[in-house]
């Protein structure tokens, strides 16, 4: 029974990262919106890059938190 916990509290860490990620996410987007006539090119694509970066780990994040969440279904 300790294994379905251990995940279980894994799950739950994976998913406080997931939810931290895409309020970064988010924010950077919206600070890209309200600010992008005072931007210049080199921030502006300096922020966009994070943002790409961050969106694909929010992704890859997702599919390995539903891997997990599979995997309980065999404990």
């Amino acid at each position: 029974m300790a294994k379905i916990d251990e995940t279980k509290e894994f799950i739950g860490f994976l998913k406080v990262i997931f939810v931290t990620l895409i309020a970064i996410d988010t924010s950077l987007i919206a600070y890209i919106f309200k600010n992008h006539t005072i931007l210049d090119k080199l921030s502006a694509y300096t922020i966009f890059g994070i943002v790409i970066v961050s969106t694909i780990m929010i992704c890859l994040l997702f599919v390995y938190i539903l891997k997990n969440i599979k995997k309980l279904k065999d404990l």
